[in-house]
């Protein structure tokens, strides 16, 4: 039996070893070659350590230069804003959203509830006319606001339903003490309920700002130069003679850097608000 749950343990180290160099050669691809002349790229030696670090590389891909003509630094300035503010805006709409849906029992809710469910599973290419249509209307198209409104209508459902998920796991007597010493309902859910949600909060922040700083097709269809997203700027380094892949992959790891560090700020209340949702009771 010892014999066996050691062969176990080997397979399974082995296993875990081989998954982890996977997911990390792609990072170690791109920071090695970030920081390596065009000439070293250009040999094909992708793997190989660069000879003197370039990490001027970095200013370029911020700040532009002449083998990289379009700089980043204003498409992540562009990104931070809109996805920040979607982030905000969806996490407190989500939570009034998710706790009507979660305390109200009624065939209004019911029809609510499973309409949120349709717009979930709604792919947002098959929107996008109403979408452009909407913020035409309101004078907002080609516009942060526009793009802010945009992903606020495509991402508020999925908000909804994991905040109302993780609130049908609080024990109702929190609100009915609440009640009885004369709080009121707009009072519990910002006194109460929401200090103890701050992990499913957070979990909602990661999701929707990773989604919404990784969309492509709505910043594609609907930005100026003024207001383009990382995204699409990132799509648009592409040279048409040479292909700076230093500069790109420069350019990549500044791009995820925002992402990465909101990650990091909120990271450890992650599985916890998810699994606080799963787990009720």
């Amino acid at each position: 039996m010892k014999s066996k749950s050691t062969t176990l343990k080997l397979i399974v180290f082995v296993v875990l070893v081989m998954l982890t160099c996977a997911y990390i050669l792609p990072i170690y691809v791109m920071i090695n070659n970030s920081l390596k002349t065009l000439p070293e790229i250009t040999a094909r030696t992708y793997l190989a350590f660069p000879a003197l670090p370039q990490i001027q590389n970095y200013t370029d891909a911020l700040f532009g230069s002449r083998n990289f003509l379009i700089p980043m630094l204003h498409p992540i300035i562009n990104s931070t804003i809109i996805t920040v503010a979607v982030t905000a805006l969806a996490a407190f709409f989500g939570g009034l959203g998710g706790y009507y849906l979660s305390r109200t029992k009624s065939t209004f809710t019911r029809v609510i509830f499973i309409l949120v469910g349709i717009a979930l599973y709604l792919p947002y290419q098959a929107v996008i006319i109403p979408l452009t249509t909407i913020t035409a209307k309101f004078g907002l198209i080609n516009s942060h606001l526009g793009l802010i409104l945009c992903y606020l209508i495509i991402n508020l459902p999925l908000a909804s339903v994991l905040m109302g998920t993780f609130f049908l796991g609080i024990p109702r007597e929190l609100e009915e003490a609440a009640e009885v010493d004369g709080a009121s309902k707009v009072q519990t859910f910002f006194l109460i309920i929401s200090p103890i949600s701050l992990p499913a909060y957070a979990s909602v922040a990661i999701i929707i700002f990773t989604q919404v700083w990784n969309e492509f097709f709505i910043a594609l269809t609907l930005i100026t130069p003024k207001t383009q997203t990382v995204q699409v700027a990132m799509a648009m380094t592409q040279g048409s003679t040479i292909s700076p892949y230093n500069l790109q992959m420069a350019a990549s790891l500044l791009t995820v850097s925002v992402p990465l560090l909101f990650f990091l700020l909120l990271g450890r209340y992650f599985i916890r608000g998810i699994l606080a949702g799963a787990l009720k009771g």
